[in-house]
Formats: structure tokens, C-alpha cells, sequence
């Protein structure tokens, strides 16, 4: 590994090593020679005469602005798994990207804070865009600056729920896992499919953590509306005020409960060789009597210690490789996801949610072996591998 220094007058990383030349960023442009070494440092791998990776983390201005102000657990951490074994993270939006260069804010061990910086283009860039509603476009601009200049871009986009559906729907391992799915649409017929099934989740396409998610559930001749914040008795369907489009109506399945609350696995996952791994799996119950076990909503942890004898991690190993398998048919290079899932009432597992961008888990081993798995996958795409 080699040493390079971060100039704030300059605005310019540099070497310190009168002998070497050397080039860094996808385009392999020159990296300066200084004399006057600074506090801010950074560790890269050596290839040859490159250095690197630079690793470029696409995000928006709202989080660059509050960089220093709003802790980025994860974002730190990837920082400091990456420094190990050498490599440089930098947060950046797109409009800060030109031809050759970026504004890429970068984590100051010295100081403890984000410092903004310039540099050569990113060898990947890894797509941890906030939001789905102005994804889209910002994807679409930074594709056309990318263009031709061989850089991955791994987490390319939101999964569209319906299009997972579908997709798990015709593999014969994960079918047999997945709550019946419908599209909400004008025409669809929800009387019917709550005499078909007694309870339905209604769940927004373009939401997550939970957000937006009511249930139905038809109760002799009485219908109960419940989400986040309110439960509610109607005579009939007719009397709630129901959304026509935008959302996906499933199956509500019983699930088993662990000291008489329901909960669900959070399973994290990662491309590791040539299959999926799991990085870890975390346990979320939901609050007495509420809909979803979202931490944000009230759900709370337990240690996955609490309940490893119950669960079949064999099968969820061989489940989550199969996920991943399928996923990197229909997705551009697929590297990480996470699972929601549970097990029936009658001990059937099932897949509730797929994630192309995973939440933060507040386990530290599960964060980090995550963070493990996602820096090599940086090396693997950028070729810096040892």
C-alpha cells in the first residue's frame, strides 16, 4: 500500500515518494508528487503504477449538506474496512461529475469529518441513491457521464416489487415462498380476494421501511382497516377510502410468533465468488398488534441467538443463493440485497420483500461482515485484488 495526502489549499490529493510515478481513477490520470506531507491521509493499493480503488458512493445533496451534521454509521464503517486493506471512499452527487474529475466528499480520520475533495473519475461507484421517485433521472444523466469509460456501477436501481414477484414466481424453489401477489388496478375485484384469503396487505410500489402499508382483514360481516397509526371497523368496502393504482395487494400470512409477538428475518446478502452468501440475519418483532416489525414503526430486536435453533439456516443459505441467481438474470450486476421473510404457522418459510439496497442493521457483526463482503466486491470489480 502507499500513503497519499490530501492539500485543502490545493484542493489535490498527492504522493510523497520522489522515486515512483504514479496514475489513479478509472482513467489513470497522473496523481501529483508533494514534498510537504498533511494530517489528512489516505491508504490505496498498488497495481503496477496504479493506485487505488477510488470508490465512489452516488447519493444526493441532501446527504452530502448534512455529512457532518447527521451520523453515517454505515458510510464510516465502509470507510474504515476499506482503509484496512487499502482503497479511498468518496460520497458524491451527480451533477458534481465532469468529463475527468468529481467532487467526492471523503471521511478525515484526523479530524473525524467529511472534507470535500477533487478527484480523478471513480474505478466503480457503488449506488446508494436515497430516493426512488428522482432516482430515475439522476441514473439516467450519470450514465450518459459514464459512458464508455468501463465503470461498474453495482446497485443500479430500486427492484421493482412487481417485477421480483414475477420473476421468483417462475423459479420451482422460490415459488412455493412467495404470499399470493396482485397488482392493484381499477378493475381488480378485492371483495373477491378477501373471500379468497380473509386478509390482505396493501403495500405501495415505490415505498420502503414500511411506509404506506395498511391491511384489510374481513371479520364476519365487518371490514378492519388497520396501518400504522389506526384500526379501524367498516360495514363495508365501500366505505373506505381505497387507493385505485400504485399498489401491490398480498396475501397475509400467519406467521409463528416468539414470546407472542410476531416477527420476521432480516437477511442480508452479497455476491461472493460465484454464488450469494448472507452476511447475517437479524430478528425484528413487531409491537403488540401492529402490521409491519420496521424498527421505524415501533418493532424492536432481539439477538439472532434467541432463536437460531429454529431456524433452518441450510435451507435460507440455498433460498438466498437462488434469490441472487435470479435476480442477476434480470438486474444489472446484483452484488448485495437483503430478504424479509418468516415462517408460517404451519412451518413454510416465506419471502415477504426483496431490497436492492439494504437498511442499515443495527447488529454490528451482521454491518460488518457486510461491510467485509461489499469492500471486496470494490476489489473484484476494479481488479485491485491482492
Amino acid at each position: 500500500m502507499i500513503t497519499i495526502y490530501y492539500h485543502k489549499e490545493k484542493q489535490q490529493w498527492f504522493h510523497h515518494n520522489p522515486s515512483a510515478s504514479y496514475t489513479w481513477g478509472v482513467q489513470e490520470i497522473e496523481l501529483p508528487f508533494t514534498q510537504n506531507i498533511s494530517s489528512t491521509q489516505a491508504f490505496l493499493r498498488l497495481k503496477g503504477e496504479k493506485v487505488g480503488p477510488i470508490v465512489g458512493v452516488l447519493t444526493n445533496t441532501a446527504v452530502l449538506e448534512k455529512l457532518n451534521v447527521k451520523q453515517r454509521p454505515l458510510l464510516e464503517l465502509l470507510h474504515h474496512t476499506l482503509q484496512e486493506k487499502g482503497g479511498l471512499l468518496a460520497l458524491f452527487a451527480e451533477e458534481t461529475m465532469s468529463h475527468h474529475f468529481f467532487e467526492g466528499y471523503c471521511f478525515d480520520g484526523a479530524k473525524k469529518q467529511w472534507i470535500k475533495t477533487t478527484l480523478p473519475l471513480p474505478n466503480v461507484i457503488y449506488n446508494r441513491y436515497p430516493g426512488r421517485k428522482s432516482e430515475t433521472k439522476k441514473l439516467t444523466s450519470l450514465h450518459q457521464k459514464i459512458k464508455g469509460k468501463h465503470i461498474p456501477l453495482f446497485n443500479s436501481a430500486f427492484f421493482s416489487k412487481w417485477k421480483v414477484y414475477q420473476l421468483f414466481s417462475k423459479d420451482p424453489l422460490l415459488s412455493s415462498h412467495l404470499p399470493k401477489t396482485y397488482r392493484l388496478t381499477p378493475e381488480i375485484d378485492i371483495a373477491k380476494l378477501l373471500q379468497k384469503h380473509s386478509s390482505l396487505y396493501f403495500k405501495p410500489i415505490n415505498s420502503s421501511k414500511g411506509a404506506g402499508i395498511f391491511r384489510l382483514s374481513s371479520h364476519k360481516h365487518t371490514i378492519i382497516y388497520q396501518d400504522h397509526k389506526r384500526k379501524e371497523e367498516f360495514s363495508s368496502l365501500q366505505a373506505i377510502d381505497l387507493p385505485r393504482s400504485a399498489y401491490l395487494i398480498q396475501e397475509a400470512i400467519e406467521t409463528q410468533p416468539f414470546k407472542d409477538r410476531r416477527y420476521d428475518l432480516r437477511i442480508l446478502a452479497h455476491h461472493k465468488d460465484s454464488g450469494y452468501v448472507i452476511s447475517g440475519v437479524g430478528i425484528r418483532h413487531s409491537p403488540y398488534q401492529s402490521i409491519t416489525t420496521h424498527t421505524l414503526n415501533g418493532g424492536s430486536i432481539s439477538p439472532f441467538q434467541d432463536l437460531e435453533d429454529e431456524v433452518d439456516t441450510s435451507f435460507l443459505s440455498s433460498f438466498v443463493n437462488t434469490c441472487g441467481q435470479v435476480l442477476q438474470k434480470s438486474f444489472p450486476l446484483v452484488e448485495e440485497f437483503s430478504l424479509d421473510m418468516a415462517k408460517s404457522a404451519q412451518g413454510q418459510y416465506y419471502l415477504f420483500e426483496v431490497n436492492a439496497k439494504p437498511m442499515i442493521f443495527d447488529e454490528t457483526d451482521i454491518q460488518t461482515q457486510g461491510a467485509k463482503h461489499i469492500c471486496n466486491i470494490f476489489y473484484k470489480l476494479t481488479k485491485f485484488l491482492d
